[in-house]
């Protein structure tokens, strides 16, 4: 038996006993969900199932959790393009397009990790001038 999750979300879908081909955006687990999918989640990085976060828990473990992915990321970003924008700055030297690509790979990467921790409302940056 299987367990079919949504790879971008972590909510399981169904489970079945035979082989099926999946869609872009699935996963099977070798794990049956069981419970009745009273915990309808799978989590990546423990690999375990789990029950939709309560708001009191995104306040207290998940936007913590949100700041600090933010933060790095952040300064994932400012390190990449500080020489760049000293350039550009100085010498009129344009930022070479790699450089947006890349940092524009590292913000879908840290909105998609946070997006994970089951955070869909990004209010919470506002409140943070590190970012």
């Amino acid at each position: 038996m299987k367990t079919i999750i949504d790879s971008n979300t972590g909510k399981v879908l169904y489970t079945t006993t035979i082989e099926i081909e999946l869609q872009e955006n699935q996963i099977e687990i070798d794990d049956l969900i069981t419970d009745n999918f009273i915990k309808p989640y799978w989590n990546f990085e423990t690999l375990s199932f789990y029950e939709v976060a309560t708001p009191q828990e995104i306040n207290d473990v998940r936007i913590p959790q949100a700041l600090e992915i933010d933060l790095f990321y952040t300064n994932l970003i400012s390190e990449l393009l500080r020489k760049h924008i000293e350039k550009l700055s100085i010498d009129l030297i344009p930022i070479p397009q790699a450089a947006i690509d890349e940092r524009d790979r590292l913000k879908a990467e840290c909105n998609q990790k946070i997006l994970d921790l089951g955070i869909t409302n990004f209010s919470y940056r506002q409140q943070n001038i590190k970012l």
